[in-house]
């Protein structure tokens, strides 16, 4: 391993080991509904993308369309089966990280993406690169990683091995973003009670 990726490993591991609450001391913890979970391998990818963001610190709680909470922002997944003329021919879904609560996934594309019918694992890398979207509160991407705008065959291999992961600098942005978005739920609770 190059001395860059040593260094890359331990600052993401330093940011994991202390990510588990933010700024202000609060646990990051996001509701996350599933409409239309019917999917191929949504529970497979969901407990794997659980895995992924647990390991920054971030706890994802899933919900189903019937069970999502109605007292707190959530981030919304939907599934279409046919993808719009619009999108770009490679993307597999999309989030709308200024609006910060909606997310499609193109479920066709992703079964026509996946490598050796490896689809739950393809669909987990495709949501936590979404919601990593909504949590960044940015339309970015990152030259590596889970952030990647298009993965090729090394994402695709590291995926296959669980090694693809957030670069230091996506972990940050998640970070500040949760914050955020705690702070502004924060004033928003206090608002209310008012």
């Amino acid at each position: 391993m190059k001395i860059t990726g040593v260094v890359v490993m331990a600052a993401v591991t330093a940011a994991g080991a202390s990510a588990g609450e933010s700024a202000n001391g609060q646990k990051r913890v996001v509701d996350v509904c599933v409409y239309g979970g019917n999917a191929d391998g949504i529970y497979s990818a969901r407990e794997l993308a659980s895995k992924i963001f647990a390991g920054i610190g971030v706890r994802i709680e899933w919900h189903s369309h019937a069970s999502c909470p109605t007292s707190a922002p959530v981030i919304q997944i939907s599934f279409s089966e046919r993808t719009p003329g619009t999108q770009p021919p490679e993307a597999l879904a999309y989030a709308l990280p200024y609006e910060g609560t909606h997310i499609v996934v193109f479920s066709e594309r992703v079964k026509q993406s996946a490598k050796n019918n490896a689809v739950p694992q393809l669909l987990a890398y495709v949501l936590v690169h979404e919601i990593a979207h909504i949590f960044q509160n940015i339309n970015r991407h990152s030259t590596a990683g889970i952030m990647k705008a298009r993965w090729e065959s090394a994402e695709y291999f590291d995926m296959s091995r669980g090694r693809l992961r957030f670069t230091a600098e996506d972990i940050d942005l998640i970070y500040r973003g949760l914050d955020g978005r705690q702070a502004r739920e924060a004033v928003g609770t206090l608002i209310a009670s008012r």
